[in-house]
């Protein structure tokens, strides 16, 4: 079976578990903590991911890294996720039920890519402003690339809304030498 569709439905338990023992939010804030903890700890990773460890090690491993840092049912879908010998996919599960809960508080990612830094009043009436547009509620996050020369990209869903100075001289110059 498909690793994304195996992922999506253990997310898709997690999210209904949140749901109805009411810990919804904790749940998040463990997923947020295990997607960052796989992401910048490179041995956190290659303990799941090595299939010389056994599961009762690997379960026995996680217990003693998380067991005071997450809610105990996170330690339990954990361990349901190395008893099925599913691990290697914890990141993935984590990644799709942030997903799934943002998406029901309404929440949506925005990304942009600026030729130089936004300061922070500049980033607090873009994020009024994509709220209104979006009628939602919109985190941006961004990032600076010099290479647009100025203006920004900026990324919404499947949305793409391009207005770099460097775009712009690409589409002068093809249509100059078209």
């Amino acid at each position: 079976m498909n690793q994304g569709i195996i992922s999506i439905r253990y997310a898709k338990a997690l999210m209904m578990v949140g749901i109805e023992n009411k810990c919804l939010d904790a749940l998040k804030a463990d997923m947020d903590m295990i997607s960052a903890t796989v992401r910048e700890n490179p041995m956190f990773r290659q303990i799941l991911d090595n299939p010389v460890i056994k599961p009762p090690q690997k379960r026995r491993v996680m217990a003693e890294m998380l067991e005071k840092r997450v809610n105990p049912l996170t330690i339990n879908f954990i361990n349901l996720i190395i008893r099925n010998r599913r691990e290697y996919m914890l990141a993935d599960v984590a990644r799709i039920f942030i997903d799934l809960y943002e998406k029901s508080k309404g929440i949506m990612r925005a990304h942009v890519v600026s030729a130089s830094g936004l300061d922070e009043p500049s980033k607090q009436q873009l994020q009024q402003q994509i709220n209104a547009l979006f009628e939602a509620n919109v985190r941006i996050t961004t990032d600076v690339n010099s290479d647009l020369i100025g203006g920004f990209i900026f990324r919404i869903g499947d949305l793409q809304y391009d207005a770099s100075l460097s775009s712009a001289l690409k589409r002068i110059k093809k249509a100059v030498t078209a």
